[in-house]
């Protein structure tokens, strides 16, 4: 009998022979064939993997898997999956199945424009903040607060009963209400008198074009300026000895704010100013005789608090007079 051929020695399989199991983690190498220790459940004890020896199914790209702890990962065509849950399992919902419109929620720096504003050539000319459709009452939504009317002139003269009807819809649900009205016609004089009465009895603020960029411009000016401070308006005021003197000697008629400038450069105070003879403010350029008469007037004139009364006393003493000189002519 021939001696049968014994078993022969398998080679020790590497790390990276190793098939990493479904966590993220890589495990350590597969034991060999001769290792008298016992390879843990679900590893594979050649290089084969467990889709490849027929036990585990192959996940197609896009399927979901289950994963441990009862979750699910998404096979991705690059590779990898990502998890979609850990505590339930999650399984794939079916784009197609009983999925309604999509629900696009409007930005905060967007104007909100009306559907029918489509077709408008304003809106071509809205290019420096963004701009989409809202289901909105007024045309042209430029702030939380503000709503805007478009009207054309010429649109107007044909329907005039159309701004009512769209102030009458909009109510008082903005606190800054503008009707924006473009001049595209010759006679728009009678329209604009009409349109002016309209926005002061109904509290809107009357904003007039001539062009639809001019009509675009305004409504970007009014959402790129709707969380600004109104520094840029507002009257700056100046605290300084020279802004006070300016302020109280040009309210004197003729006095101007070189006068002014000369005067203080002079006499160095509003003091010495008052107590000035008359002769030395008239040798100063650009004080003439009539200005220094009027600043000894305003120096030293008395401070009454009812003039108004006593002119219209003697206004009625007089026309009283008038009245009894005619008696005595009529008498006589």
């Amino acid at each position: 009998m021939s001696a049968q051929p014994g078993p022969s020695k398998a080679p020790a399989a590497s790390a990276s022979s190793a098939t990493p199991s479904s966590s993220s983690s890589v495990r350590p190498s597969t034991p060999s064939a001769f290792s008298t220790s016992t390879p843990r459940q679900g590893t594979p004890a050649s290089g084969q993997s467990a889709v490849q020896r027929g036990k585990q199914p192959a996940v197609a790209s896009g399927q979901v898997q289950a994963g441990t702890g009862g979750g699910a990962r998404v096979v991705q065509p690059g590779g990898g999956g990502a998890n979609v849950g850990q505590a339930q399992g999650a399984r794939a919902v079916n784009p197609g199945a009983g999925s309604g419109p999509a629900v696009v929620r409007p930005t905060l720096n967007s104007i909100l424009v009306n559907v029918r504003q489509k077709g408008n050539p304003v809106i071509s000319h809205i290019r420096a903040v963004p701009w989409e459709y809202g289901d909105i009452k007024c045309d042209y939504q430029v702030g939380a607060t503000a709503g805007v009317l478009y009207l054309s002139i010429r649109y107007h003269l044909l329907h005039p009963e159309y701004i009512h009807t769209r102030i009458q819809d909009l109510g008082q649900n903005y606190n800054l209400r503008i009707i924006l009205c473009q001049c595209d016609a010759d006679n728009h004089t009678a329209a604009m008198k009409e349109l002016t009465k309209v926005c002061i009895v109904n509290g809107y603020t009357l904003i007039t074009c001539w062009s639809a960029q001019e009509a675009g411009r305004y409504l970007e000016t009014y959402k790129s300026f709707e969380r600004k401070p109104p520094d840029l308006i507002r009257e700056r005021v100046d605290d300084s000895y020279m802004a006070h003197m300016t302020s109280a000697l040009t309210s004197i008629r003729g006095v101007n704010k070189t006068d002014v400038t000369t005067l203080i450069s002079n006499f160095g105070s509003f003091a010495n100013l008052v107590v000035a003879e008359p002769a030395k403010l008239s040798t100063l350029p650009g004080l003439g005789d009539k200005k220094v008469r009027r600043l000894r007037e305003a120096f030293t004139a008395p401070f009454t608090t009812s003039g108004g009364k006593n002119k219209r006393r003697r206004v009625e003493k007089g026309e009283a007079e008038k009245r009894g000189e005619r008696g005595e002519r009529q008498i006589n």
